[in-house]
This record gives C-alpha cells, sequence and structure tokens, in this order.
C-alpha cells in the first residue's frame, strides 16, 4: 500500500463501499463518510492527502465541505474531486471555480476515477519534493532561529501571519522604522537575502509548527 490516503464523502451507501473498494484495491488508504459533517471530523482526524466528495449530501453539502476544508491550514494542499449527478457547465463551473482539483460526472468508469486520483497523486508527490527542498534550503536559517530576541520573534511572527510593517507596529505600538530595523536584523541574523526571502522563510517556518519542534515554534520566545 502506497502512503496517501483518501477520504471519501459520499451518502449513498452501496455507491460509496463499492467506490472505496476500488480505491482500495489500487492500494490507497480509503477513509469513508456519510455526511459533510462527518466528512470534515474525518478530514480533521486524518488528515488526508485527496478527498473525493459528493456534492449533493444530507446537511451541508460538497461546496460547503469543500470551504470548511480550505479553511484548515493543514489541508490547504489536500486535492479535492467533486462527484456529482449533474452535469451541467454551471455546476461544473462552480467547483472548478472554488478551487476543486477535478469533477467527475456519475455515473463515471473506474478508469475515470483512478485516473484522477492518480493525476492527484503525481502532483503532490511533485509538490512533497518540492517542499523538501524549500526546507533543505531554509534548514541554515532554522539553526540560526535561537539567536532572535523575543521582540524578534514577535515580528517574525506578525510577518508569518501576513501582516505588512504598518500594521505590524501598529498592533506592538512601536514606530515603523523601529519594525524596519528589526526585519533588518533578522534577516541578517538568519543569512537571508531581501524582505521577499524574509517573508518566504516566515510562511514556510509557521506551516512547521505543527512538527512541535522549540526551533520551528514561533511562539516560543527565548530570553533576549
Amino acid at each position: 500500500m502506497n502512503d496517501f490516503s483518501i477520504l471519501l464523502i459520499e451518502d449513498e451507501k452501496a455507491l460509496r463501499e463499492n467506490i472505496a473498494e476500488i480505491i482500495a484495491h489500487y492500494g490507497y488508504h480509503i477513509i469513508s463518510a456519510p455526511t459533510g459533517e462527518e466528512g470534515v471530523k474525518k478530514a480533521l482526524q486524518f488528515m488526508p492527502d485527496i478527498i473525493v466528495c459528493d456534492i449533493m449530501l444530507p446537511g451541508i453539502d460538497g461546496y460547503d465541505v469543500f470551504t470548511q476544508v480550505k479553511q484548515i491550514p493543514q489541508l490547504l494542499s489536500t486535492a479535492f474531486i467533486f462527484l456529482t449527478a449533474k452535469s451541467t457547465r454551471a455546476d461544473t463551473r462552480t467547483g472548478m471555480n472554488m478551487g476543486a482539483d477535478d469533477y467527475l460526472t456519475k455515473p463515471f468508469t473506474k478508469e475515470e476515477l483512478i485516473n484522477s486520483i492518480k493525476a492527484r497523486v503525481e502532483k503532490l508527490t511533485q509538490i512533497r519534493k518540492n517542499r523538501t527542498e524549500k526546507d533543505t534550503l531554509i534548514e541554515p536559517a532554522l539553526e540560526k532561529m535561537a539567536g532572535l530576541t523575543k521582540t524578534e520573534r514577535r515580528v517574525l511572527n506578525k510577518i508569518s501571519e501576513g501582516f505588512t510593517t504598518p500594521q505590524i507596529a501598529q498592533k506592538l505600538f512601536v514606530s515603523k522604522k523601529t519594525i524596519e530595523n528589526h526585519r533588518v536584523n533578522i534577516s541578517r541574523k538568519l543569512n537571508l537575502s531581501g524582505p521577499n526571502s524574509l517573508i518566504s522563510f516566515a510562511l514556510r517556518l509557521k506551516t512547521q509548527q505543527s512538527d512541535n519542534q522549540p526551533q520551528d515554534n514561533l511562539s516560543s520566545t527565548p530570553p533576549n
């Protein structure tokens, strides 16, 4: 079995079991849910790589599931495939405009399902490869994190949350010039070249907080 997990959200029991059997046959770890609410809970619990979700569900529909899932930072890169009996161009456009990766109209063949999943797996494999390469690039900077002061950590944390220099200055009750100086000092201490490198580093570091490693956690603030 490969290391990709798939969450299937489908309310029709017979169809859900049939799809799950097909997916499992191709070596993927399969998790299933009969409703959108349960699907969101299982997405949080298992953090699947791919979600295959029917649109017409009891309770919250597939569109609502997609919206809730994409609000979870750890699931931003999770691929999403919509399943539906609808086949109008408008319905397809709605799903794809929301950011779905694919859209299968019932009835679909086993080949169409697996080909769609394999395409998502290839894309996710490339994302993982790129992420590993980026992690290797920021590793030297991670080792220098201990050299940051408590205030510099707070500034770095705000940068990782997407705040601009004026916004950070307002939140920390200091001048913009002070924040600019902190940004320069942080970049120098971490050996980062330019403001874009600092922003990129801060955002990447934020995504690693779930690893619970002290050097990666922006919330930990060593003494000055």
